[in-house]
């Protein structure tokens, strides 16, 4: 893990702060620190001390996964460049709810919460965006577990895949859509409660003739037939 000191341009790139003067993104860049992080390795654990701290996704991506009693493991968000993360901790018991691993080489952006908030007096816009924020992470965690207890296993891997398709982005291409963001088997068996067996046989379901999507090693997948995947998602 190396820690870098960020520049008011790096700041800038991410859409957060990009509406802020520039004496005051030097003023944020001075306390801020731009973090390394190898795939696989943690920030921080679950159950562990976190310091207060606004934290962004700079390059890469983080998976926030939870433990349970059973030592069963589950992926509960993938954090995306440019998103925040782990806010509610700083403000409640500042404790980590859940750990947070690097899903490949990924850079984070931390800027401690008691150097922002002597901006938000004068910058209401931070303040603004982080109400913003909050209410997005409330939906999301409410749509995640409205998927987690109800449909079957190939409702619930759909909808994670279609979700994914529609956030992150996807590049059409002659045999289909390529998804921006990788989904291996392992991952999406955890984020949607079913055995890493379940999902590989769902995927390679559907990608026998007629192929609704195709899937290769690393999670890397494209959408042949997006309507047929919608059906798939749909109540029964």
């Amino acid at each position: 893990m190396a820690v870098l000191t960020p520049t008011p341009a790096d700041l800038r790139q991410l859409e957060f702060f990009n509406s802020l003067a520039e004496s005051e993104l030097e003023s944020l860049a001075q306390r801020a620190r731009l973090i390394r992080l190898d795939g696989g390795q943690a920030l921080f654990h679950e159950g562990e001390p976190l310091e207060a701290a606004l934290r962004f996704v700079y390059s890469g991506g983080i998976q926030i996964r939870k433990t349970a009693a059973s030592g069963k493991e589950t992926v509960l968000r993938l954090i995306r460049r440019g998103e925040l993360f782990g806010v509610a901790a700083s403000f409640d018991r500042k404790v980590a709810p859940g750990s947070a691993i690097a899903s490949e080489p990924t850079q984070v952006l931390e800027i401690p919460m008691h150097d922002l908030i002597a901006h938000l007096s004068t910058t209401p816009e931070i303040a603004l965006k982080l109400l913003i924020t909050f209410a997005q992470r409330l939906r999301e965690s409410q749509d995640t577990l409205h998927m987690v207890i109800s449909g079957r296993a190939k409702t619930r891997l759909a909808r994670l895949i279609l979700t994914t398709m529609d956030q992150d982005g996807a590049v059409s291409g002659p045999d289909g859509y390529h998804l921006k963001t990788k989904l291996p088997h392992a991952t999406m068996s955890r984020m949607v409660g079913i055995t890493y067996e379940e999902c590989v046989r769902l995927i390679r379901d559907w990608s026998h003739d007629p192929a609704i999507l195709h899937y290769e090693r690393g999670g890397v997948i494209t959408v042949h037939d997006r309507a047929a995947l919608e059906r798939q998602a749909q109540d029964e």
